[in-house]
């Protein structure tokens, strides 16, 4: 690989690993708009407690969401910032600065 793109390999592996189920896809939309418990989450995607569990302990292994302890209830956020760190930081290291959805006119 050349020096001019250096993936960290760990870094991106880990956060694509938490991105690439549609489980934890679902779990995220529902934490970008507010603070839930996983038993309301759990409800909201239809998925046991310990599975919903397991998902977030991957979101948060990847440094995507965040817990937040009120007594004995235990509160998870979405790192908003950490979700386009890891987007902005994976097309800046590719080189790819602006994506656009304009198609060649091919008639003359």
């Amino acid at each position: 690989m050349d020096d001019c793109c250096t993936i960290d390999e760990k870094l991106y592996s880990r956060l694509f690993k938490a991105f690439g189920d549609k489980s934890r896809l679902k779990i995220i939309a529902l934490l970008a708009s507010k603070e839930m418990t996983v038993n309301d989450i759990a409800k909201a995607v239809g998925l046991s407690q310990p599975t919903v569990s397991r998902h977030l302990g991957i979101l948060k292994d990847a440094n995507l969401v965040v817990d937040r302890r009120d007594k004995q209830r235990v509160f998870y956020t979405l790192k908003k910032d950490s979700v386009q760190t890891c987007c902005t930081g994976f097309c800046d290291c590719l080189e790819i600065k602006e994506v656009t959805g304009k198609k060649e006119d091919n008639k003359k």
